[in-house]
């Protein structure tokens, strides 16, 4: 069995959200950036998809501006690490500000935590909690090994990683969570926060150097 992945992008960044389901299908979201959650409800009613689970790769505001307003259209929890609580409390400590962001409503509580080692179910099919922090302290990304997925927001983009200019990040961190994910097998698929997929193996001229 199966997943398939659909893209959301919004905001002025054009962050991406993932709508991740099964062939009978349950589905979670993965980061859900401004002005996306009316067009995944819209989604989860129009291929009759049933979501069990929001997550949030990083308290970065661009990924989690519309978390809110899907949980209250959907009733389903936000998962997050622990340590992005406080973050997702205080948007505005969250990355610089943007002209035209509304940061109302600036405030996220998850209902769940989730860490290294975790799992997040999509149906049968469970997917693999990872702490990658270094472009954000509390940031996670979520693999499926026999799927050959990677959802990594922030971390890895097609030639490089994600950046360290913002607040809170760390490049030593940086460089052990991508040595973490070059463990990984090259022809794993990287759906990455911004920009078009890659995959390891594409990424390879440079992973090595890390």
């Amino acid at each position: 069995m199966g997943l398939r992945i659909r893209t959301f992008t919004g905001g002025p960044l054009a962050t991406h959200a993932f709508l991740v389901s099964d062939d009978d299908g349950r589905s979670i979201v993965v980061d859900v950036p401004p002005g996306t959650a009316g067009e995944i409800a819209s989604a989860l009613r129009m291929y009759g998809l049933t979501l069990d689970r929001i997550v949030i790769t990083h308290p970065h505001w661009d990924h989690f501006a519309d978390a809110g307003a899907l949980r209250d259209a959907t009733g389903v929890p936000i998962a997050a690490h622990p340590d992005a609580t406080p973050r997702l409390q205080n948007a505005r400590t969250s990355l610089f500000p943007v002209d035209g962001v509304d940061f109302s409503p600036a405030s996220l509580v998850p209902d769940q935590s989730i860490d290294e080692g975790d799992q997040v179910q999509v149906g049968q099919t469970r997917l693999r909690v990872l702490f990658t922090p270094g472009h954000e302290p509390s940031h996670i990304a979520l693999y499926q090994p026999d799927e050959g997925i990677l959802i990594s927001g922030d971390v890895i983009f097609p030639g490089g990683h994600g950046t360290l200019d913002v607040p809170g990040a760390d490049p030593a961190a940086m460089d052990r969570s991508l040595r973490k994910l070059a463990a990984l097998p090259d022809a794993v698929i990287v759906y990455n926060g911004h920009g078009d997929p890659t995959t390891l193996s594409a990424e390879r001229d440079w992973l090595p150097a890390i």
